[in-house]
C-alpha cells in the first residue's frame, strides 16, 4: 500500500490573508512582530544548550549565530511559517469598525468601551 506524499505547505488555517483591507505596510507590521517573536524564542532556544570544552564557540560564532537566526525569523515570518502574522491581520481586521466584519461591534456605533475599571461610573 502506498501512502500519498506529506503536504509540506502550510496549513489552510495558516495561508496569507488576501483580504483587500490590508494594506502592504500592515502585513510588513504584522511580519515584522512574527521575526521578533520567533527570533527571541529562538534566542531562548539557544540558551539552553549547554557549553562544553569541545565545542568551538567563540564571539564571531555568536555574532554569526545571532545573524542566522534572524534570518530564519525573517524568512520564517514572511512564509508565515508559524501563523503568528496571519493571527494578527485576522486581528486587526476583526477589529476594524465594519460592522459586516465585526461581529462583536456593539449597537451603539458612536460609543467605544475599552474595558477600563472605571468605565460604567459617571464622571460627576
Amino acid at each position: 500500500m502506498k501512502t500519498p506524499p506529506a503536504n509540506l505547505g502550510p496549513s489552510p488555517q495558516v495561508q496569507k490573508n488576501d483580504d483587500p483591507r490590508i494594506t502592504p505596510e500592515m502585513r510588513k507590521a504584522a511580519e515584522g512582530l512574527e521575526a521578533i517573536f520567533t527570533s527571541e524564542m529562538m534566542k531562548a532556544m539557544r540558551g539552553t544548550v549547554q557549553k562544553s570544552e569541545f565545542s568551538l564557540k567563540n564571539s564571531g560564532s555568536e555574532v554569526y549565530e545571532g545573524m542566522l537566526d534572524q534570518e530564519y525569523a525573517e524568512t520564517s515570518a514572511r512564509q508565515n511559517a508559524i501563523g503568528l502574522s496571519g493571527q494578527i491581520l485576522d486581528y486587526w481586521l476583526r477589529s476594524m469598525p465594519d460592522p459586516k466584519y465585526n461581529l462583536r461591534k456593539s449597537p451603539d456605533a458612536g460609543s467605544m468601551r475599552t474595558g477600563g475599571t472605571h468605565e460604567d461610573q459617571s464622571s460627576e
